[in-house]
């Protein structure tokens, strides 16, 4: 059943995407009418309506569990709060909106790594969005094909505890690559992710096995995977390089902990974490990590 439910969200989006090509190509050819305008705009409506239904079918309310899959515990059941339930729908319907709008970057960004850098141009991770949901992660290609060669000891340079952190400065980014990480438009292709998987716009990013067993050193490491992973992050704002392993997994601790308590409101945090992440991407200018305990602390249960 999964499976169908998986398939209509995916003609769904295939339908808005091609609805949205005909429409620019009418605006391109100066043939739309006000007609003709309201008649593609219902369709992508009940097109999307149709996509979202198929996703709540879906049961993707709330993160799997923390499981034994990695050796953790499984946790307490999360109970229905209206900020998670706000949280989910309004992922739902932003990926939609986002996939529709951004329908063309998504088309034209593959072939322009095609003739700049050539092939490949995905580049496809398994990433664990839970402790027992590992699913396939898609991005564009930003670096060179034999990034993962031992010349490069991207794991010796830049492993720390857990987190690889790999600075733009780094000569394995290609010239598109530093522009599609620095607009994190590599990202767009894992609202995919948040539509079939469960994952949220906002959220602790997903990890690889390896960064998993790492982490497992620090105690209490898995109370990160307590919430829906994202696209960015609590410590995204802050900026990656902007604290040390320990103050990381403890923002990302002090995140999830907001899923699971009853009177935090972490739909109001994500609303915050949307926007420094937007004016990160504009300015340039990081959230200090002070201020990002501050509004974790002010949207918890006094």
């Amino acid at each position: 059943m999964n499976r169908f439910f998986r398939l209509l969200i995916l003609a769904a989006i295939a339908l808005v995407v091609m609805y949205a090509g005909q429409l620019l190509r009418q605006i391109m050819a100066s043939e739309l009418t006000y007609q003709s305008f309201w008649h593609y705009l219902v369709r992508v409506l009940l097109i999307l309506s149709a996509g979202i239904a198929g996703v709540l079918l879906l049961g993707r309310f709330s993160v799997y569990n923390p499981s034994e899959v990695i050796g953790s515990p499984p946790t307490p059941e999360v109970g229905f709060k209206y900020s998670n339930f706000a949280k989910r729908f309004t992922d739902v319907v932003v990926a939609f909106v986002l996939l529709l709008v951004l329908s063309p970057v998504l088309l034209l960004i593959p072939v322009l790594i095609f003739i700049v850098e050539g092939y490949p141009v995905f580049y496809i991770s398994k990433r664990y969005i839970s402790l027992s949901n590992c699913v396939s992660v898609l991005k564009f290609r930003t670096m060179v094909r034999d990034a993962t060669s031992p010349k490069y000891r991207l794991r010796e340079r830049f492993m720390r505890s857990g987190y690889l952190d790999i600075p733009l400065s780094c000569e394995v980014y290609t010239p598109l690559g530093r522009i599609l990480e620095r607009t994190q438009l590599v990202e767009i292709l894992q609202l995919f992710n948040v539509l079939l998987h469960g994952m949220s716009l906002i959220g602790n990013r997903p990890l690889p096995l390896d960064n998993i067993k790492l982490l497992q050193q620090f105690e209490g490491w898995e109370h990160r995977f307590d919430s829906p992973a994202g696209l960015t992050g609590i410590t995204q704002v802050v900026g990656k390089l902007n604290q040390t392993p320990e103050q990381r997994l403890e923002l990302e601790c002090m995140y999830s902990k907001l899923y699971k308590t009853e009177g935090a409101n972490i739909f109001w945090c994500d609303l915050c974490i949307a926007y420094y992440t937007v004016r990160m991407l504009f300015t340039g200018k990081t959230l200090p990590i002070e201020e990002a305990h501050r509004l974790i602390q002010s949207v918890s249960p006094k």
